[in-house]
């Protein structure tokens, strides 16, 4: 048996070129199948880490369509024997004092008091300090724009001064901006204690929302706690580890898939027609050794094993190569957000199931010209045949069979794809003897004898050539099909959002916007008109497999702005008016899995209630990961009446002095200020460049998914900052 692996190991390093250049193709497979294996895993492991660090154990939230409810509301949860932990908080907008020329809005600053800093309920990775419940815990960009450090004073316009107790990485609760820039429309954030911040604002009873953990599931308390807060500006909702509507990373996994798959076809294919040749070559090898008394089966197996030290050293090689591309890859990948993101590279199980890979595809790719190789036969090779001859009978079926495939892509089906690949394939060596024939003369005229000859090795090596021809085209066309799709991908972001953002600037306030405040926003001369953006959030629902989810649930009307795109917009929108019912954006209906006129499980403030899907639209709001219900309705079911957001409409060339107005006579209670071109830019620039980050895009990635104000709805407009790379 040793001698036959000896035998196996000569055949392949007998023409030394061709086995480098097969060694290469499955080392290349392997370890970008590796590599990218790896970055799914780990990518999957970060964003579960963030979110999972944010949840902190908590089982549920109390919070309000208000800005702030009396601490008095929660004392009996507080007293209940199952409640293990608590966590109250109240949020703050301020300004800090800085030297030097800074803009109001520059110096924006939202304040978290929390009742304790070391919770269980509160994650906050410590760089630098202590958590003291003294302090102030400051997030290292913040630290680094201002110039500050442990020990060092920050001082707060109108309110006080603090010393810094902490140092903290990022954290999705104090995301902030990491330049002056994103600081223009996104406030920072750090924390302090409440005691301090009650102390400041002289609010001492008041709380913005408040997380605790129960012993159990805790169901008999939160069904109670929803009877008592009925007919309040108080409610009570499950904490759901759910970061769907602040991302979409679905759309990079397929990239993942894509191009380990892409790669392990190319170095596939390579393999097939390198050992393909050397079958080719060694016919006359095989015809002796089955004249010797080898059988069918002996031969194959020989090239089996040929082929499966092949796959053994290309994996050896390929797999840790592939671990470490695959962290080169995150570091880029990451490398893309404004604050640094911490992982630890997941390659265990990604090295096991590319160890399994590495082997298999190179002996799968080979099976046909294992069984060739055993089906050689003696008389015909020892004519000494030199040429190929190919059935032109054979070469018809394989055009028909190719043709059928190709109309088989026109259904709109996933396996579309895969049937029009195959049929090109297929219809390949046709393509090529037309092309041959067609540019036959071209190269005689050109080349003269050496263009015949080139001519006639292609039509003798058809197959060969047709297959080493398909996979170069393949390769070339999914390069510019991705380059395509980055150059048009901008456009359709961009009218997308001009269609479904319902103005051209959107701002948030800490507290519900009054008539009063609308009234004179519209007294501004460059504002025509102003908008209430209503939302409920965060809303929990489920699947319809039963998996707890958690999106925000959009106000809509007939008179009001378009936050949805559809052809038969008006027909829904007075479908929805009818009774209270639904529409879904495509994320939250494929994630949903329902059908359209089936019902949908949410635990709205009146209770848990069930609603009718009328139908799925199109929206740039979250990605698609949103509901919208008729305004009147989610007053009347959701007991949702206040709005935190304004849609403003107004000329472009007015956006400035719009921003600039708007801060200094609602800075006390402002948090952001975005137009519509703030939106686009940043959209786009996340899909022609991973690298440009516009607007604090990626530092708000996570910031209205879980703080209090944001589930009040004061600031949920920064969910429309998350990563749209993603998408």
């Amino acid at each position: 048996m040793l001698n036959t692996w000896r035998i196996s190991w000569r055949n392949i390093i007998d023409n030394k070129k061709r086995f480098c250049l097969t060694l290469l193709a499955i080392i290349l497979g392997t370890s970008f199948v590796t590599a990218m294996l790896v970055a799914d895993k780990t990518t999957n492991d970060v964003f579960d880490y963030y979110e999972q660090m944010y949840v902190g154990n908590a089982d549920y939230w109390v919070l309000s369509d208000e800005h702030t409810y009396p601490e008095e509301m929660i004392a009996p949860i507080q007293n209940d024997p199952i409640v293990t932990n608590t966590l109250e908080a109240l949020d703050k907008h301020a300004f800090f004092e800085l030297e030097g020329d800074r803009s109001i809005n520059e110096r924006a600053v939202r304040i978290t008091g929390v009742s304790d800093q070391n919770s269980p309920l509160l994650k906050l990775p410590v760089i630098e300090g202590e958590l003291d419940n003294q302090g102030l815990v400051v997030p290292k960009n913040v630290a680094n724009l201002l110039g500050v450090g442990v020990g060092d004073t920050v001082r707060l316009a109108n309110m006080g001064e603090a010393q810094v107790s902490a140092i903290i990485e990022y954290t999705q609760l104090l995301a902030s901006p990491s330049n002056w820039e994103s600081a223009e429309s996104s406030s920072f954030r750090i924390m302090a204690p409440l005691d301090l911040l009650r102390e400041w604002t002289g609010n001492d009873h008041d709380i913005s929302y408040m997380r605790f953990q129960v012993q159990g599931d805790g169901t008999d308390l939160f069904q109670s706690l929803q009877q008592q807060f009925r007919d309040t500006d108080v409610f009570i909702q499950p904490v759901v580890a759910d970061d769907l509507q602040s991302n979409d990373i679905g759309g990079l996994y397929t990239f993942f898939y894509l191009i380990a798959a892409l790669s392990m076809f190319i170095s596939g294919f390579i393999v097939f027609n390198m050992i393909y040749t050397s079958v080719i070559e060694r016919r006359k090898e095989f015809a002796i050794m089955k004249s010797l008394g080898y059988t069918q089966r002996a031969v194959s197996k020989l090239v089996l094993m040929e082929m499966l030290l092949l796959s053994l050293l290309g994996t050896v090689i390929g797999v840790p190569l592939g671990i470490w591309l695959g962290d080169e890859f995150m570091d880029v990948l990451l490398g893309v957000f404004e604050f640094d993101m911490v992982y630890t590279l997941n390659w265990q199980l990604p090295a096991l199931t590319a160890i399994i890979i590495g082997v298999l595809f190179p002996i799968a790719f080979s099976l046909f010209p294992i069984y060739y190789a055993g089906k050689t036969s003696i008389l015909l090779t020892l004519k000494s045949e030199t040429e190929t001859k190919h059935s032109s009978k054979r070469l018809w079926q394989r055009a028909v069979v190719g043709a059928v495939l190709l109309c088989l892509g026109f259904f709109d089906h996933p396996a579309a794809y895969i049937a029009i690949i195959a049929g090109v394939i297929l219809l390949f060596p046709m393509l090529l003897l037309g092309l041959n024939k067609l540019l036959n003369p071209i190269l005689k005229q050109l080349f003269q004898y050496p263009g015949i000859m080139a001519a006639n090795h292609i039509s003798q090596q058809l197959n060969r050539n047709a297959n080493t021809a398909a996979i170069l085209a393949i390769g070339i066309s999914v390069i510019l099909l991705l380059g395509a799709v980055i150059k048009s991908a901008p456009e359709g972001f961009e009218n997308d959002i001009r269609n479904t953002y319902g103005g051209d600037l959107k701002i948030t306030s800490e507290a519900p916007w009054s008539e009063e405040d609308r009234a004179k926003l519209l007294s501004y001369k460059e504002i025509t008109a102003v908008e209430p953006f209503t939302e409920a959030t965060p809303i929990t629902w489920e699947t319809m497999s039963g998996e707890s989810r958690q999106f925000s649930v959009l106000a809509v009307s007939e008179e009001g702005p378009a936050l949805f795109a559809d052809p038969d917009e008006k027909g829904l929108l007075k479908q929805l008016k009818l009774n209270p019912s639904m529409l879904l954006g495509e994320r939250a209906f494929k994630e949903w899995g329902g059908q359209i006129g089936e019902h949908i499980q949410m635990n709205t403030l009146n209770g848990r209630q069930s609603f009718e899907v009328v139908g799925v639209v199109q929206t740039s709001h979250y990605s698609g990961y949103v509901a919208f219900m008729d305004e009147s309705h989610l007053q009347h079911e959701f007991g949702w009446t206040n709005s935190f957001d304004l849609l403003l409409t107004a000329e472009q060339e007015a956006y400035n002095t719009i921003r600039e107005q708007i801060w200094s006579e609602f800075g006390g209670q402002l948090s952001k200020v975005q137009t519509v071109e703030d939106e686009i830019r940043s959209t786009t620039s996340a899909v022609s460049g991973c690298y440009v980050v516009y607007d604090d895009r990626i530092s708000e990635y996570w910031h209205c998914k879980y703080v209090g104000d944001e589930y009040n709805g004061t600031d949920n407009g920064d969910w429309d900052d998350a990563c749209t790379w993603l998408h």
